[in-house]
């Protein structure tokens, strides 16, 4: 015959206990390290976007100073003269006032230099580069692309024309931004705030070519084949994951400079800098789970040896107790009789009669139709505590209520009522149906004064809620404290009572709090 096999209910337990606190500690250091790492990755392209989108505006109103700085300059009459020394004086001043230009110049209609700042190497020089020609064709504010000047140097030329008192067009001022040098422009541009996850902006123009970059060498690199600057250059604004062009993964967020013939602005991060701190949370969410797992654990042997016991023993006990209660107790039984014995002699039998025995209790104590404490419940209760506050309220005109829509309405308004009451109130509260529309609510440990806040709250929600008859019903309400008012409850339900009747006479729909003068008398 087959041995039967014995499994021991304190190491089956042991042994469960363990694999749920094992697999629980794997799933939430898995779980962690993933949610961290896509939330990490979801914040850093938000961010890059919102910086990327504020480094633009910012950029626009640069240009846009600029433009206004050079217009309000070129009214000076010093440009219409013809020394040069003055206008270089001039054109000085503009460098010396701002940081937005590296060099300034004024050049006649013809294009060629009258004077230029700081120095002034270039007077006399006709020029012919494409900002130069775009300023003398359109003879409006320009802010050129960027091109490579006289002096050799990648510049961007802002410049505004200038007319005499009669409206002829005498050239125009310009300011040169050097992209390979400091200037306002550089300025804004690189303050971007580079921490330890090694972000960092660059910048685009029309054409795709890299105008600005922390890394100077890169600048004028062209980088149209990045499908961020793509979708910049149609102006778009947003954020992407994206392999750059030294097959990087990046998590770019990118704003276009509307003033400047979509530039583009691109912010990002590489996205293996998500991961350092992905692993330093997964580190340290690894350490505080495993001092949990270690206490719980210890405790649960503890626990352990105190539940199992007792389950052998009434199991033992439910054995004898069903068959021969004068029985010796006889060896403990396997696995499979502790479980049908305890399931069927204890749990089922206790079940049974706990449940009935509830449910008898609760019901003796339930109103059946609101769900609220009876009378019989109060009478019991009401001793156990020392300090409290009582409501006691009414609906106005209820028989009025029951004659126009019959009972059953009538029985649904209280209903309404007590579902209405339960959610105004806290759990610690009690609600009482004392008579047939008379309700008390006893608030334990509760001053007069929450007690009113708590009594006007019902009394203003039940005013302004339409009940079963199609419209609101009003409670008219009465509250007093135990034991600052009264020394016992009966005297201190007769108060309340009278504060109940105060509130009825003076028009309903209102609450009254039991004040008592020397007399005695409310």
């Amino acid at each position: 015959m087959k041995k039967t096999i014995r499994l021991s209910i304190h190491w089956l337990i042991l042994g469960l206990l363990t694999f749920a606190m094992l697999g629980t500690y794997t799933g939430s250091v898995i779980s962690s390290v993933v949610v961290s790492k896509n939330n990490l990755e979801k914040n850093y392209l938000i961010e890059n976007q919102y910086y990327a989108q504020k480094l633009a505006a910012v950029t626009d109103s640069l240009f846009d100073n600029m433009i206004k700085n050079l217009t309000m300059e070129a009214r000076n009459e010093e440009l219409l003269t013809n020394d040069s020394r003055k206008i270089h004086k001039e054109l000085d001043f503009i460098l010396q006032s701002t940081t937005y230009f590296n060099s300034t110049f004024f050049a006649d209609k013809t294009g060629r230099v009258v004077a230029s700042a700081p120095d002034m190497d270039l007077n006399g020089t006709k020029l012919t580069s494409v900002g130069v020609k775009s300023s003398l064709e359109k003879k409006v504010p320009i802010i050129s692309k960027p091109y490579v000047g006289v002096t050799g140097k990648l510049i961007m030329l802002i410049s505004v024309p200038v007319f005499d008192e009669s409206g002829s067009y005498k050239g125009f001022l310009a300011g040169t931004i050097y992209l390979h040098e400091d200037n306002s422009l550089i300025q804004v541009l690189g303050q971007h705030p580079k921490h330890k996850n090694n972000s960092y902006v660059y910048v685009v123009d029309s054409e795709g070519n890299i105008i600005y970059h922390p890394d100077k060498s890169r600048i004028n690199d062209n980088v149209k084949e990045n499908k961020v600057v793509q979708h910049v250059l149609e102006g778009r604004n947003g954020n992407l994951e994206v392999t750059n062009t030294k097959g990087i993964s990046m998590l770019a967020g990118y704003a276009s400079v509307t003033s400047t013939s979509k530039w583009g602005i691109v912010s990002q991060t590489p996205k293996e800098s998500v991961m350092e701190p992905t692993f330093e949370m997964a580190r340290q969410v690894s350490l505080i789970a495993i001092l949990f797992m270690l206490f719980v654990f210890a405790l649960s042997l503890i626990m352990l040896k105190k539940i199992v016991n007792p389950i052998r023993n009434l199991a033992f006990y439910a054995n004898q107790m069903t068959t021969e209660p004068s029985r010796p107790a006889p060896q403990i039984p396997n696995w499979y009789f502790e479980l049908k014995e305890l399931k069927r002699a204890i749990l089922i039998a206790v079940d049974f009669y706990q449940t009935k025995l509830t449910n008898a209790e609760s019901e003796s104590n339930l109103d059946p139709l609101t769900g609220f404490y009876n009378r019989r419940f109060l009478e019991r209760k009401i001793n156990d505590y020392n300090m409290y506050s009582i409501i006691l309220f009414d609906i106005d005109h209820f028989k009025a209520v029951n004659d126009q829509f019959g009972h059953q309405t009538g029985d649904e308004v209280l209903k309404f009522l007590s579902e209405l009451v339960k959610r105004e109130t806290r759990a610690s509260d009690l609600c009482f149906r004392i008579g047939g529309e008379e309700f008390l609510i006893i608030l334990p440990e509760t001053d007069i004064h929450i007690t009113k806040s708590v009594a006007e709250r019902i009394r203003k929600t039940t005013e302004c809620t339409l009940s079963p008859t199609g419209k609101p019903i009003t409670v008219s309400m009465g509250i007093s404290s135990f034991p600052a008012a009264a020394d016992s409850f009966s005297e201190l339900m007769n108060k309340t009572d009278q504060a109940l009747y105060k509130a009825k006479q003076e028009g309903r729909n209102r609450v009254v709090t039991a004040v008592y003068n020397k007399e005695g008398r409310l």
